[in-house]
């Protein structure tokens, strides 16, 4: 092969390994750093009960879950008040009733499940009073009064009561949930 064609198919690979392989033949480029020095830390957000509260009837009696029974048309009340940290700009959120809360005692008898069931229906949560169970986060741990109202609503049928009959349900592990809410952007 003469030395005109080597040189040829050099310069036509060389050529082609620059065009396939990203590099130019005649562009610059240049990059600069926009950013002024800065760090973000992410915000927290936990809610914890100091103390457990009080159950009451609707009567404002207070009264022992253990010794209490329940009857169509009861409402229960329980207070409490819980410490909320919500730290971070912009941060929202509501505090709701984790329904696991209210719990058949034995999942295996059917009254026992009618009767949860019944009472979970029914559960209606307030913060601080309102019912709108929201918040907006403020510096340090706010104080936060919750209650949570549990009726057993005397239905004009009393079928669906009666399959609830001498049912059982646990209470104690009442929970409550802080849980953020992204504004609408409307």
């Amino acid at each position: 092969m003469n030395k005109l064609t080597k040189s040829l198919i050099a310069t036509a690979t060389g050529t082609a390994l620059l065009i396939g392989g990203g590099g130019t033949l005649a562009a610059w480029n240049s990059g600069a750093f926009a950013s002024l020095a800065a760090t973000i830390s992410a915000g927290d957000l936990s809610l914890s009960a100091p103390e457990p509260g009080k159950w009451s009837n609707s009567t404002g009696e207070t009264i022992n879950l253990d010794e209490y029974r329940v009857a169509p048309g009861d409402i229960l009340l329980y207070e409490t008040t819980v410490d909320l940290t919500a730290k971070g700009d912009n941060l929202h959120g509501e505090i709701t009733l984790d329904p696991t809360s209210i719990s058949p005692a034995n999942p295996g008898k059917p009254e026992d499940v009618a009767l949860a069931t019944r009472l979970l229906k029914s559960a209606a949560i307030a913060v601080n009073g309102r019912s709108e169970a929201v918040f907006t986060a403020s510096p340090g741990t706010q104080q936060i009064r919750v209650s949570t109202t549990i009726s057993w609503p005397d239905e004009e049928l009393p079928a669906l009561d009666n399959t609830a009959m001498q049912g059982s349900v646990i209470l104690s592990g009442l929970t409550f949930t802080a849980t953020q809410t992204i504004p609408s952007s409307d």
